[in-house]
């Protein structure tokens, strides 16, 4: 398992900026502004207490026949794909719908989210991950 924060500063390093571990946001806002210019990019990792987030991300199911093998860092599910298409039919024309209104709420989401997919797991916090940015 690899942590957001190993997956930025790998994306940092690869885009040619070395890290720089701040103390708190307002001192990554302030080095914005300069760092860059010296190949140094500020960063914040801090525990996730956000909507949504979760200690890990799994993409699969223990229904799920796994290859964990097959390559690194990726694993990859074997199972037949097994769906209801009347229930992706459904998924599709909700969406489109509130595309068409212009205007849904977050719960509208959630709940389509728990009706394709039971098992779904979301954790409400009431804080989100655009007030911390």
């Amino acid at each position: 398992m690899i942590t957001f924060a190993d997956i930025a500063v790998k994306y940092l390093q690869d885009l040619g900026y070395e890290p720089y571990f701040c103390n708190s946001e307002d001192e990554a806002r302030e080095l914005a502004h300069s760092l860059p210019k010296e190949g140094q990019w500020p960063c914040l990792f801090v525990d996730s207490d956000t909507t949504g987030e979760k200690d890990f991300e799994e993409f699969f199911t223990d229904k799920e026949v796994l290859d964990m093998q097959r390559f690194e860092n990726l694993g990859v599910i074997k199972n037949e794909a097994v769906y209801s298409p009347d229930l992706v039919e459904e998924f599709e024309k909700t969406i489109s719908k509130l595309k068409e209104s212009k205007a849904w709420m977050k719960e509208d989401i959630v709940e389509l989210f728990f009706k394709m997919i039971p098992e779904f797991g979301h954790k409400e916090t009431g804080k989100y991950l655009d007030s911390k940015m």
